[in-house]
């Protein structure tokens, strides 16, 4: 029997494309998949992941525990990009190739939905046409506006360059920004607090670590430009909803699009839901047929790289 590369995750049919699995059965691996429909319990992640080459994880958890015993385990590649629910002091320690893949086009093209659906009303026109009402609403434009992008890795810098054609001014808060990236897309780099007070449009990319856990609160949002627009596709950890609300009821902020929340799946007891200036959607802004497929052949081409030796297509290190 050949290396095995276990899926854990129950959505892996549907999400990882057919050639990629058939990458792996070539390369001599016998592929170990959760087709039960639900999650597993962490026993039987652990049972499924024990003895395994490699792992394509999605959302479960992969802490030291659940990592100890897995002597075979040579890579753990994300199919996604967020790795929050992955223990990377462990992972390092114990000698673990960690990957994500490439949804970057997808988020940023869904981050810019969001931005016009707020800024258009969007929602709000098709509320009431559906109810049969001839409602209009004001709007705003996007061109001419100050955009600040908070975190500029991949996904950040693909929706800057299709800002562009808006004729925006964009501004940028990374603390490991590369400038000269930035500056070659007619990016301004900038600190935090500029990149609050002058835009119009703020738009979230960042990781959910200790340091970006509600980044964006009473405090923050109070030194945001009035009537400004939040949006955030990144984590739903870097919002604290109860000021946003507060922010979106009392008209500091004019709107807000949002496809991440602090608690998911949201319930409907969400008081964001209650509000027709914010634009909502089920963190599914990665979902494209695009980005599965393409996440897919990273998957396999970073477990074949490793097992010959070399790195994941997008490794952490």
């Amino acid at each position: 029997m050949g290396k095995k590369v276990a899926f854990p995750f129950r959505h892996h049919a549907s999400l990882v494309c057919p050639e990629a699995k058939q990458m792996l059965r070539d390369a001599g691996f016998e592929l170990i998949c959760n087709d039960t429909g639900e999650k597993l319990s962490a026993s039987e992640q652990h049972e499924m992941i024990r003895d395994a080459f490699a792992v394509v994880a999605g959302t479960e958890s992969y802490d030291r525990e659940m990592l100890t015993g897995c002597d075979s385990l040579r890579a753990v590649i994300r199919f996604g990009v967020g790795t929050d629910n992955f223990d990377l002091a462990a992972m390092r320690e114990m000698g673990i190739q960690v990957g994500v893949i490439a949804n970057y086009n997808a988020v940023a093209e869904f981050t810019l939905t969001l931005m016009l659906s707020a800024l258009k009303n969007y929602p709000r026109f098709d509320m009431a046409v559906r109810e049969g009402k001839w409602s209009r609403f004001p709007m705003r434009e996007l061109t001419g506006k100050t955009v600040s992008i908070i975190g500029y890795g991949r996904i950040g810098r693909r929706l800057s360059e299709l800002l562009s054609g808006f004729h925006t001014r964009l501004l940028a808060y990374d603390p490991y920004i590369d400038e000269e990236a930035a500056r070659q897309r007619g990016v301004t780099p900038c600190g935090f607090e500029q990149a609050l007070s002058e835009a119009d449009v703020v738009s979230l990319h960042l990781p959910a670590t200790p340091d970006t856990f509600h980044i964006i609160n009473r405090d923050t949002i109070a030194r945001m430009k009035d009537g400004a627009y939040l949006i955030n596709t990144s984590r739903g950890s870097l919002v604290d909803e109860q000021a946003l609300y507060e922010a979106l009821t009392q008209g500091k902020l004019s709107g807000a699009g949002l496809d991440v929340y602090e608690v998911e799946p949201v319930t409907a007891d969400n008081p964001l839901f209650s509000l027709d200036n914010d634009v909502l959607s089920p963190h599914c802004a990665a979902l494209t047929y695009e980005t599965n497929y393409n996440g897919g052949i990273i998957c396999a081409n970073s477990i074949i790289n490793v097992l010959n030796g070399g790195k994941p297509v997008y490794s952490l290190w």
